[in-house]
């Protein structure tokens, strides 16, 4: 039998994304009492209903995973999976850094400080957010359907010495029980769903929530400047396949207050949605001015919230409906 990667608290806590059914474990495999049977792959349990659309290639592929998953390597001490993916996870600005970065670039979470609360964190990738939340004192799950990702999301949590746990799933079917996770978390991920699975998302992200829970999502503003520039480059076509999909401020506070509860909108970015000033020492010269110019307008319009109109990248910050005030 594969030793399953999670920690207890996070394996007794998994459920059958088809009905919220508790999952028993033999030897392979996770299954439910009504039969759905879900795959434990090199010690990662894969956990997908089989009677949707995927949100994402990667979903199939984990479907297809030879069971001792894939191998890892690294070069110049970082994963070569990170090597390879980071400007899909970091943005465009990375593309001159391919395959040459030195080290992880792990961003500073806009959270409070965690204490040991828990975080869901969506969409992790290769867990470049869930290190920092885990850094920043939270008790850290990081969700992606990518078995690749998760299984490099091990090996650079471990290589750094940070306790995370990590499962292959789907944000709109999330196979944890209700009322699990004090926060839920999610960078660069929802922009890229239809909005009808952003809607089903917040939904099930409301249900593993916590009565007094918080989620922070960032997403992509359809008013921001280079937002519009990029849409007049598709001339305003509906996106198509992981293509972003832009919100406007009020629709954003609209949807996530009907789905989550109380919702606000604040700025992350302008020019880009991935700058990072943490971040910023492993970029070239001339992104390291992108990000500079992004944090000085960001800091402005903490005193000037009407800034955040015209921001590229924004945080919808929501607080579970009937929470303790």
């Amino acid at each position: 039998m594969t030793a399953m990667r999670l920690s207890p608290w996070v394996a007794d806590r998994l459920v059958c994304p088809h009905d919220g059914l508790p999952l028993s474990r033999s030897a392979t495999t996770l299954q439910c009492p009504r039969g759905h049977a879900h795959r434990i792959v090199n010690g990662i349990p894969i956990i997908f209903r089989d009677d949707v659309e995927e949100t994402h290639w990667h979903a199939t592929q984990a479907r297809e995973a030879p069971d001792e998953g894939y191998p890892s390597s690294s070069t110049h001490g970082v994963s070569d999976y990170v090597q390879s993916a980071i400007s899909a996870t970091g943005g465009y600005m990375y593309r001159p850094v391919v395959g040459r970065l030195t080290e992880y670039p792990i961003p500073a979470m806009r959270l409070a400080p965690g204490r040991g609360r828990t975080l869901l964190d969506l969409g992790c990738n290769w867990g470049r957010w869930s290190i920092a939340a885990a850094r920043a004192g939270y008790r850290v799950v990081g969700i992606d359907p990518s078995l690749p990702a998760v299984q490099a999301a091990y090996d650079v949590a471990k290589q750094l010495g940070v306790q995370a746990d990590f499962v292959v799933g789907d944000a709109r079917y999330l196979p944890f029980a209700d009322d699990t996770f004090d926060t839920v978390f999610s960078y660069s991920v929802l922009q890229h769903f239809s909005k009808s699975d952003v809607r089903q998302t917040l939904a099930d992200c409301a249900r593993v929530l916590h009565a007094d829970g918080l989620s922070l999502i960032q997403m992509a503003n359809g008013l921001g400047l280079r937002s519009l520039f990029h849409q007049a480059k598709r001339r305003f076509r509906e996106p198509k396949l992981f293509q972003v999909r832009y919100w406007t401020p009020r629709e954003l506070e609209d949807t996530f207050s009907s789905l989550i509860g109380p919702s606000t909108t604040s700025i992350d970015g302008f020019l880009t949605l991935n700058a990072q000033p943490d971040e910023a020492h492993l970029l070239p010269a001339r992104y390291r001015i992108v990000v500079g110019v992004s944090e000085a307008f960001r800091s402005i319009g903490q005193h000037v919230p009407q800034l955040r109109y015209v921001a590229d990248s924004l945080y919808v910050e929501s607080q579970k409906r009937g929470s303790i005030s």
